[in-house]
């Protein structure tokens, strides 16, 4: 079993359901990109479409349904930079890489300069293991925005995938500063030193994750795997087991101790369920 990453999707209300599954997979496959609000696949307006998948996203924090929103505002208008960037993200949360970065490629012929696109597209290459693509748009936007948290930290997460370990910390350490109380760039910094062993410090970073009241169930995870691996076995268990069966414990600590002591693994969907890095 694997451990639920803070994107996976919500239940969604049964009545919309299959319209907005359907209509993200429409949207994925690259239909109605004309801009037009003519009937769509489903039979409904553009605009309704847009209202329901809006509602949805907001009530439940789905991204199925924030990828229908976001995607039927592209589907409008191409050119929408901030549509194209959101889009890309709900799809890279829901594991559509290559439909991300199909969408960012025509977003970014359009506005080559736009650093939401700029970073957005660093963070999907970098969640699809592809650093020293990802690096120099990452440090494009970083330069244009000032320095965005979340942009910090998909740059650490492109560093540690190069093994530029240091480097990686120091973004981690600007994304904490520009994000106060944001508990990803303490999650990966503890980890980015768990790749390197450096033990003592990595319990030290995921703590201060724990401490904000963000802190989710793959951060508790992370902190039990690297207590483990400092021999606190109790305390471990403990954190691992909480909300947990037994069997899906052991099944995940397996496989984030894999991640942690194998660093090629590091660069493989960031993203993915049982990878305990984070990109936002």
């Amino acid at each position: 079993m694997k451990l639920r990453s803070r994107s996976q999707m919500l239940p969604l209300r049964r009545p919309a359901q299959a319209v907005l599954f359907c209509l993200a997979a429409g949207f994925v496959a690259g239909c109605q990109t004309t801009g037009s609000s003519a009937q769509g696949p489903q039979g409904q307006a553009l605009g309704e479409r847009l209202s329901e998948a809006d509602v949805l996203s907001e009530i439940n924090g789905n991204v199925v349904a924030k990828a229908a929103y976001w995607g039927g505002l592209y589907e409008q208008d191409p050119r929408n930079a901030e549509a194209a960037a959101e889009y890309a993200a709900a799809l890279r949360s829901i594991g559509s890489v290559d439909a991300a970065l199909g969408v960012l490629r025509r977003a970014q012929s359009l506005s080559p300069d736009d650093p939401r696109l700029m970073a957005e597209h660093g963070k999907t290459l970098t969640a699809a293991g592809r650093a020293e693509e990802a690096l120099p748009l990452l440090e494009a936007a970083i330069a244009q925005d000032g320095g965005n948290w979340r942009t910090l930290t998909a740059l650490g997460v492109a560093l540690d995938q190069l093994a530029r370990h240091e480097e990686a910390r120091a973004a981690y350490r600007r994304a904490i500063a520009a994000g106060p109380g944001e508990p990803a760039p303490w999650n990966n910094l503890g980890l980015s030193y768990a790749l390197t062993g450096h033990l003592e410090d990595a319990e030290l970073a995921l703590r201060e994750a724990m401490e904000t009241n963000k802190a989710s169930a793959k951060m508790r995870q992370n902190l039990a795997l690297v207590l483990g691996l400092r021999g606190d076995t109790t305390d471990a268990e403990r954190l691992a087991r909480a909300n947990k069966v037994p069997a899906a414990v052991d099944g995940n600590l397996e496989e984030l101790r894999a991640i942690v002591t194998q660093p090629a693994l590091w660069a493989r969907e960031a993203n993915a369920d049982n990878n305990p890095v984070m990109i936002e």
